[in-house]
């Protein structure tokens, strides 16, 4: 049997949903859970939309769950969906829900859809995949259910959809169709949250949508304290904004204390017709025009630079000096800025604010803070996570130590003050590609000779 990966079937169903001339047109997808510390529940969804069936009809779908190493057949399932004509408003599709209890391995699932009244295959669907136990010693994530709707604290609890209080409704074909459909729901479980997390600590949450290039289009962060072993998370993402096309949901969990993350992906297709994509440059142009960048003065823009060349690549450099007239240095930085806004949207902030930082804490004589080397560490590698500060002393000159614990497994940098007035300069650090002289503490004597 033909192996087919979860992505290259997404553009291969996808494909299909628009061109298919099938007169139902079958979808498959998938979730894992944990069901005990050994095994893991799969969920199993399926949904069958009519697209040119004329009358009421029954339609056989068949489940067969394999052994993905021997090829041998574990378990199968056949099922009968009446499914009503297309374009009757009281039945648009059929969305159903099997379970399956898996311990650790590998599997193929197999779905085969078949026109029961003219007793011929219309579809199959395979899937590849693998089991492993969400008992760790760190957080763990199930899958990210993509879901058409979820509803909170229903009372419907012979549901087939229904798990921890609320009615869970998958959309197995992951294709949202504007606008009718604007809002996406996810639906996520997290594991081992106090085994792996220090009381008294949050976990931090993000929720991204990103498009085809890799690009933010929405993003949602929010913190959770550690008081439960599993937290169950789910939300809606409203995307009446987003053209027609291929995005990408990023659900991601970091413990800032334990210093690591874990993220869960799943794609998904928006069908849009009432937002018209626009090409790179037209957003560009709209966004400069929409900047504060398209209208700063020039000494503000030449400042800005300045600061920011911290983080900039020589290239980035030379392009900036050769540039003569002022729109062009406008553009230029608005165009440095966006690039590292796509990675990150809060990044020009979060700099700024550290050079802000930097002129009311390093300042020393007329030179402002950012220029200072305790301010050029601090703008570009952020807070310390401790410093160790040591006075000025008749035998030694004053001199702090700076450690990063959460950069390349630990660093420090090692400032003298030779002058006694606050001029601290970096003499040594740990960190690759910064000044390392091994014999720095030499320094710290005033009878040291450099």
């Amino acid at each position: 049997m033909k192996r087919k990966s979860l992505f290259y079937l997404f553009i291969l169903w996808m494909s299909s949903f628009l061109f298919s001339q099938a007169p139902v047109k079958t979808y498959l997808d998938y979730a894992r859970f944990r069901y005990n510390s050994q095994q893991v529940m799969l969920e199993m969804y399926y949904m069958l939309i009519p697209t040119s069936l004329t009358e009421d009809q029954q339609i056989g779908l068949v489940f067969a769950l394999f052994d993905a190493k021997t090829d041998s057949q574990l378990a199968a399932q056949k099922l009968r969906i009446d499914v009503k004509a297309a374009g009757q408003t009281a039945q648009v599709g059929k969305v159903g829900l099997l379970r399956s209890i898996l311990p650790e391995g590998s599997y193929r699932l197999a779905m085969i859809t078949r026109d029961l009244k003219q007793n011929v295959d219309l579809d199959t669907v395979v899937y590849d995949f693998k089991t492993m136990s969400f008992d760790q010693k760190r957080i763990t994530l199930s899958d990210v259910e993509i879901c058409s709707n979820i509803i909170p604290n229903s009372p419907r609890k012979e549901s087939n959809f229904y798990k921890n209080t609320m009615e869970v409704i998958p959309n197995p074909s992951r294709i949202f169709s504007l606008p009718q459909q604007p809002n996406l729901y996810y639906y996520v479980e997290v594991y081992n949250v106090q085994k792996a997390s220090l009381p008294n600590t949050k976990l931090h949450f993000q929720v991204v949508i990103a498009d085809k290039e890799g690009h933010i289009r929405s993003k949602r962060m929010y913190k959770r304290p550690v008081h439960y072993q599993s937290l169950v998370e789910r939300g809606a993402l409203n995307i009446s904004r987003l053209e027609t096309g291929l995005y990408t949901l990023i659900f991601a969990v970091t413990d800032s204390v334990q210093n690591y993350s874990v993220y869960r992906r799943a794609n998904f297709y928006v069908i849009n017709p009432n937002v018209v994509a626009v090409t790179e440059q037209q957003e560009e142009n709209r966004l400069f025009l929409q900047s504060e960048f398209s209208s700063m003065p020039e000494s503000m823009v030449d400042q800005l630079w300045e600061e920011a060349k911290y983080i900039a690549s020589p290239e980035e450099v030379k392009v900036f000096q050769s540039l003569k007239n002022l729109e062009g240095k406008r553009l230029f930085l608005f165009r440095f800025w966006r690039k590292r806004e796509r990675k990150d949207p809060d990044v020009r902030t979060n700099y700024y604010q550290r050079v802000q930082y930097a002129n009311e804490h390093f300042q020393y004589g007329q030179t402002e803070g950012w220029k200072s080397d305790r301010g050029r560490v601090y703008i570009i590698y952020g807070p310390p996570d401790q410093i160790e500060r040591f006075p000025n002393s008749p035998n030694e000159n004053p001199y702090e130590i700076w450690y990063y614990y959460n950069i390349e497994g630990g660093v420090e940098f090692d400032f003298v003050d030779f002058s006694g007035f606050g001029d601290f300069k970096l003499v040594n650090s740990t960190k690759r590609g910064e000044i390392y002289d091994p014999n720095w503490r030499n320094y710290i004597r005033k009878d040291y000779i450099r």
